[in-house]
This record gives C-alpha cells, structure tokens and sequence, in this order.
C-alpha cells in the first residue's frame, strides 16, 4: 500500500538531506566539522584512528592532548585567520574519566601548570588517579611541562604519593 511506497521515499529524502548539510560542513567547516566527528567517536580507538588521519589528509593539525590546553572534547584552536588545528580532547583518554578532566580543567582555571608539582598539588588526586595519570604520561599530555615521559613513569608512585600527601597537609 502507499506506507510501503512513502515509507522509503520519506528516509531517502532526509538521508539525502543529512549527507548534504554533512558534505556542506566538511567542506567549508572542515576543522569544525572534524572536531566535532572526533568528539561523537571519542569512546572509538578505531574510527578516531581513521578521522585523525582524515583529518591531516585534509591539511589540518591535530595536536596530542595537553593538561594546560585541552578539554572535555575535541577543539579547534584558534589562530590567526586560518583555523587548522585541532586539539586533542583528554576525554578521549583511556583511563581518564570525565570527573578526571574536569578536574583537571577546573584546577587550571585561575592558571596554567608549571610543573610536574603543581600539577601534583592542585590536582585531586582522589579524582585523578594513579591509573589516569598513567594514561596522561603515555598520552603526551604532560609533553609540554616534563618532556620525559619515561621520568614521570618510572617515577608515578612518588609523584602520586606526593600529590595526596600534599593534598592530605593542606585539608
């Protein structure tokens, strides 16, 4: 009857109109667009994969995650007239919970982390665990203050122990 004729006729129409408004974005948006796919894959090591590599076939940077310059998703960085980069979001971790990231973005707030220690020491690390900062190490996000990632990790039950013992003097 005409549900069997309508039906498919209707879909084809709004799939047709989404792969439209999709291309339309991808096209003149293309690190907006990227961002935003990489962000809805977040939870999917293999599609991001395949959108990362997307993404620089298309003449755009994606930079690894960063503790001072990262957030929850997937982010377009800005810069000068062209905008061509996009951030790695920490969400996209293993092992690095949501709670952990905004933790993270809460204590830099006021300011960026100097260091390994103030990270350490503003960071909760009941939040943040010696498991996310496992991940963080091995992620690069720490590249920016301590370019030794082999350092942080040989040295991971210090630093964490140092975190909640300082954490512990201060409440």
């Amino acid at each position: 009857g005409f549900a069997d004729y309508a039906f498919p006729k209707a879909h084809a129409a709004c799939y047709g109109m989404i792969s439209y408004w999709t291309a339309y974005l991808k096209a003149h948006y293309p690190e907006c667009f990227m961002a935003a796919l990489m962000t809805s894959d977040f939870d999917d090591t293999d599609r991001l994969t395949i959108e990362i590599t997307e993404a620089r076939h298309m003449g755009l940077k994606v930079l690894a995650p960063d503790v001072n310059e990262s957030y929850l998703e997937f982010a377009v960085v800005p810069g000068g007239d062209k905008l061509d980069t996009i951030r790695y979001g920490m969400a996209a971790i293993k092992n690095v919970g949501k709670a952990a990231v905004e933790e993270i973005i809460r204590a830099r707030e006021d300011k960026k982390f100097e260091s390994i220690a103030d990270f350490a020491e503003r960071v909760n690390s009941r939040v943040v665990n010696k498991k996310a900062w496992e991940s963080l190490i091995k992620s690069g996000a720490f590249d920016s203050i301590e370019p030794s990632r082999a350092t942080l990790l040989m040295n991971i039950d210090l630093i964490t122990g140092f975190a909640a013992k300082v954490q512990k003097e201060a409440s």
